[in-house]
């Protein structure tokens, strides 16, 4: 018993003290999660942003050449013909270094541009740097670039090449990204001229540096032949095919060599380009995961201490009830040796059981003595109203099979039939020592009542059963259904009228180890003023000769399941009468 009252309390307290460890735990967790997932989402994204950006701003200076060497008639003829020339003149001489220096400007004014080149096509086979002016190709170390020139593309937008170039052989090259952009000169159909402009790929790599958040991010650009760019030094070592290119997703996660990564990309549309941010998700989000991991840690701690709590004050509290249980169950001593040896002193526990002692140990022995005599009345009272059912019926019926049998002959007939149903009504009755019966049982004692009131009534009647047959072994009150469809049939027919028909739907449901029973007529119905008579006499508590069944029932319901049990009776005048009876089916009552 004490283990009992231990373990009770403890789920008792331990409840309450988990569901809000729980649901701030779970809040916390959730809200940390979100809302730093979303910060580092945004950081990454406002990186490519910015190197977005950046780009943009590099691939301007291209726009710029364009708008110099494309449109701008003036320069265009005067670079031709410088190109073309055998011998320059004065002017010509002015005009090239004038061209030459303002692409030496640009070259040396931005740390990104490492070389320009503009090519026009002419018989010289010459061509315009910012490095050194006007150079025959086959002079130049670095000739790569004219392989990129063809004279019939249409191709307007630019595209893009990485490679490592030198002004000479003994020289290292450097690892620049090249820009194309074809010269149409004022709307010609096809290319004549090229114009090349060289990026330094350590600016964006410094660049990247700065941007950097995370360590081992990898930071990368690709075009749209998914031809790599430029990049950190971590992206050297992504494989670009890994990175399921085809999903658009602003964020996805992705798995290569069995490692969970976090990609996130932006979309160039206007140069149609492609910047990434990729990193192993445990690195990314090791400041959540460690959030996570000190909120469950927390989250453990506080039920441990709370448990720990709980534990001790329901273990003292168990063995105080525990000691009030011991006290209550022993009659044969006074209150100051009852309270002598327990395990509370001078507290609200001591005081509670002085003042249950003044009342218990005083009425104890005679509860006994009234608990005998209770039981014994209980026992008489039900078994006289479960018997009382059987002289009123048999007292109706034997007086109609006597004027039945005055006008028949000795031959089968109505009157044996009701003889033979009468004898299985009766067999019922005796052969079920019990206060409840199946569903079945009860079922089976109706019909047979029923046809003994289709011989002897003069009017006509029908009874609906709706009841599924998987209820026929539950364990229902006897005798149940039968004083009910009789006081249907007694008090619905309307005598006054010869074409009167009397329709009966018996409903039985189960509901949660509740029977119902629902006996519905299209009778007469019952006037509001006799209905609320017909309760109060039904609910009070001494006999009536008057409604016997219903009282009846009402009184075998009250002895055998207390207050656990409905008793309605609903009617109007005129429209029939609804009777709603509810009794638990636990083995606890039969």
């Amino acid at each position: 018993m004490n283990n009992k009252i231990l373990l009770k309390n403890i789920v008792l307290f331990l409840f309450p003290l988990l569901i809000p460890v729980f649901i701030l735990g779970s809040f916390a967790i959730i809200i940390t999660d979100k809302y730093m997932k979303e910060s580092i989402t945004n950081n990454n994204l406002n990186t490519l942003q910015q190197l977005e950006q950046q780009t943009n701003i590099v691939l301007n200076e291209m726009h710029l050449l364009h708008l110099d060497y494309n449109w701008n008639p003036q320069i265009i003829l005067s670079l031709q013909n410088i190109l073309d020339s055998d011998y320059l003149t004065l002017d010509q001489k002015r005009n090239l270094e004038y061209g030459r220096g303002t692409l030496r400007r640009k070259d040396i004014a931005t740390d990104y541009i490492h070389s320009i080149y503009v090519y026009y096509m002419n018989d010289k086979d010459r061509v315009l740097t910012s490095s050194s002016g006007v150079r025959n190709i086959d002079t130049m170390y670095d000739q790569d670039w004219y392989k990129e020139f063809n004279s019939n593309s249409t191709n307007e937008k630019l595209w893009f090449e990485t490679r490592n170039i030198a002004p000479y052989e003994f020289v290292k090259p450097d690892p620049v990204i090249t820009i194309y952009k074809n010269v149409f000169k004022t709307n010609a159909p096809n290319a004549e001229g090229l114009i090349v402009l060289n990026i330094n790929q350590d600016f964006f790599k410094n660049l990247i540096s700065e941007l950097n958040h995370y360590h081992n991010q990898s930071i990368f650009v690709i075009d749209e032949n998914n031809n790599k760019l430029y990049g950190n030094s971590i992206s050297d070592e992504m494989e670009i095919n890994d990175l399921s290119l085809t999903n658009k997703q602003e964020t996805y996660e992705l798995k290569i060599n069995n490692k969970n990564y976090i990609v996130n990309q932006l979309y160039s549309e206007e140069h149609k380009l492609r910047y990434y941010s990729v990193i192993e998700k445990d690195i990314i989000y090791f400041l959540p995961n460690q959030l996570r991991l000190l909120t469950i840690v927390f989250v453990f701690l506080s039920l441990i201490l709370g448990a720990a709590t709980i534990y001790y004050l329901s273990r003292k509290n168990a063995r105080h009830v525990s000691d009030i249980i011991k006290i209550l169950n022993t009659t044969n001593q006074n209150e100051k040796e009852l309270i002598k040896n327990v395990s509370f002193k001078d507290n609200e526990y001591q005081l509670i059981v002085r003042r249950i002692l003044k009342n218990y140990i005083a009425q104890n022995n005679l509860e006994k003595e009234l608990n005998n005599k209770e039981y014994q009345l209980q026992s008489a009272e039900l078994l006289a109203l479960q018997n009382q059912i059987n002289p009123h019926f048999l007292s109706n019926t034997l007086a109609i099979i006597y004027w039945r049998a005055m006008a028949l002959t000795g031959k089968p007939n109505k009157v044996t039939k009701m003889l033979e149903t009468l004898t299985d009504i009766l067999n019922f009755s005796l052969r079920i020592k019990h206060h409840t019966v199946t569903l079945e049982e009860e079922i089976e004692n109706t019909k047979n009542y029923l046809e003994i009131l289709a011989i002897r009534s003069d009017k006509y009647f029908d009874v609906e059963w709706d009841y599924s047959p998987d209820l026929k072994h539950v364990q229902v009150l006897k005798f149940i259904l039968q004083p009910i469809i009789e006081n249907s049939l007694q008090h619905g027919f309307d005598y006054e009228s010869d074409a009167d028909c009397l329709h009966l739907k018996i409903k039985i449901r189960l509901d949660h180890e509740i029977i119902r029973f629902t006996v519905i007529d299209n009778g007469q119905g019952i006037e509001s003023d006799r209905l609320h008579d017909l309760q109060n006499k039904i609910n009070k508590n001494e006999y009536t000769t008057d409604h016997i069944g219903l009282t009846n029932i009402q009184k075998r319901l009250s002895l055998i399941y207390n207050h656990d049990y409905k008793f309605i009776i609903r009617s109007k005048k005129g429209c029939g009468t609804v009777i709603i009876i509810e009794h638990p089916i636990t083995a606890n009552y039969k």
